[in-house]
């Protein structure tokens, strides 16, 4: 294979992991009640670029993508793979456990616009207060 071919070859993988990431940026974001504003906000970027970004039209630096992966909780290979083949198997597998997607977004949507109203010191104590709830509703549901 030539030089040339290599390199088309390569820039149509980047190319489609940048458009699936996109997608799957969006479909989380969406699925999870957050406006591309609150996302902007945490990335540090302009509403129009995440709009970029989840279009397939903007290859997000290194920094931006982990940081969309910390935000949304997921792991870069979940994000890097087709809808099909990744985060819509959780969703399948929320449905099958009747979790209403619908209440989720809402409740998602009422917790947002409250945290939106502290600094980042009392957000780091509600992190720090929800970490050690899931950890005891954890512990209650293993016994």
């Amino acid at each position: 294979m030539r030089k040339e071919e290599k390199k088309a070859q390569s820039k149509d993988f980047v190319n489609e992991k940048t458009r699936i990431f996109g997608e799957n940026m969006r479909a989380v974001r969406k699925q999870r009640g957050f406006t591309t504003e609150v996302l902007a906000t945490f990335l540090n970027i302009s509403t129009a670029y995440v709009g970029l970004i989840e279009r397939g039209e903007r290859r997000p630096s290194l920094e931006t993508f982990l940081k969309v992966c910390e935000f949304f909780g997921e792991s870069p290979e979940a994000m890097l793979k087709e809808a099909s083949r990744g985060l819509a198997v959780r969703e399948t597998k929320m449905a099958a456990k009747n979790i209403d997607a619908e209440k989720i977004q809402n409740r998602n949507k009422m917790v947002i616009s409250m945290l939106e109203t502290f600094d980042p010191v009392e957000l780091d104590h509600v992190i720090s207060m929800i970490r050690g709830f899931k950890n005891y509703v954890e512990m209650r549901q293993g016994q």
